[in-house]
């Protein structure tokens, strides 16, 4: 009988000290999920900062800076940040353009083209694209015309 109320006083203790304030935490972070609105500042998962562009369902599209957007699934958030524990700020200016930028006095900038990039193959395998770095057919033949 003393066999008993140890397991069932353990099972309480392992309940109340792990498995509780993992479900509340859980809660609490579903519910923070499901407050999400465009424009606010997150921090992500990963550990950067992003502005919340586009809410879905499932995923949100978020800006890491001016112009860089990605998508992610919402469970990447951590938290919603205010100003305060942002150390940098971004303004929209400071995108820059390929036009805006001085290429005078880098070696060999002058003649590169994006033309002189080999294309990237994909082959499909486990429902996601793998990159496949052997030429293609197309390839072969391009080079043979010229």
């Amino acid at each position: 009988m003393d066999l008993i109320l140890m397991v069932v006083a353990f099972g309480a203790i392992m309940y109340f000290l792990m498995i509780r304030p993992q479900q509340k935490r859980m809660k609490q972070h579903q519910e923070l999920i499901a407050s999400l609105q465009p424009g606010s500042r997150v921090l992500l998962t990963s550990g950067m900062f992003a502005t919340l562009r586009h809410v879905g369902e499932k995923q949100m599209i978020v800006e890491l800076a001016p112009g860089v957007e990605i998508t992610l699934l919402k469970g990447n958030v951590a938290r919603v940040v205010t100003e305060d524990e942002e150390e940098f700020e971004f303004s929209d200016d400071a995108v820059i353009e390929a036009d805006d930028v001085d290429v005078e006095g880098v070696e060999g900038a002058e003649e590169f083209s994006a033309d002189d990039l080999e294309p990237h193959h994909f082959t499909e395998g486990s429902g996601a694209a793998e990159f496949d770095p052997r030429p293609s057919e197309d390839d072969e033949n391009r080079k043979n015309d010229n």
